[in-house]
């Protein structure tokens, strides 16, 4: 019971300091996409050894890519926090509204999809272009941060982002 009493202690003392240093008194911080679609880009650029030129140009491409894609799964920049349901709760027509909302959005992130692949192909090889839309060990680049399946970020069932982005049943938009 002692070591019990000793471990959490020390894990809310760990916690206060960490919030203290984060300077925003524990407030939930702001999720930024564009930051993280930029370090996205940073990352697949190493990974893809592009050099300096195309690099450039496939940052912005990448970012614009990412921001379509996003834009088209949360056209109305609903807000997660507020769009919350409750799965259990729900009549069989809002569970088909629901699903076929959930529908519609990955459809339009395919069209994204398809629309910026040529636009990809521009700068990059087929197979660098595979690394922008299929990522290994689950995390997936451009198709797996807005959709997917299975608890994936941002998507199919039990996905989601932060503050508002894109998802499926259970987190994101729903």
């Amino acid at each position: 019971m002692k070591r019990f009493m000793l471990s959490a202690l020390t894990l809310v003392l760990v916690s206060v300091t960490a919030m203290a240093q984060n300077g925003n008194g524990g407030q939930r911080m702001r999720f930024d996409p564009t930051e993280m679609y930029n370090r996205q880009a940073e990352r697949l650029v190493k990974q893809m050894k592009l050099d300096d030129d195309k690099a450039e140009v496939f940052k912005v491409l990448y970012l614009d890519y990412q921001t379509e894609r996003r834009n088209a799964a949360n056209p109305k920049g609903e807000n997660a926090e507020e769009e919350r349901v409750d799965m259990k709760k729900l009549t069989d027509e809002q569970a088909t509204e629901l699903i076929q909302k959930q529908f519609a959005s990955q459809e339009a992130q395919l069209k994204v999809d398809k629309d910026y692949l040529p636009k990809f192909l521009e700068i990059l090889t087929p197979a660098q272009a595979a690394q922008v839309y299929i990522q290994r060990g689950g995390q997936r680049g451009g198709m797996g941060q807005n959709g997917g399946f299975q608890g994936r970020p941002g998507g199919g069932f039990g996905g989601g982002f932060p503050n508002g982005g894109p998802g499926g049943f259970g987190g994101g938009n729903f």
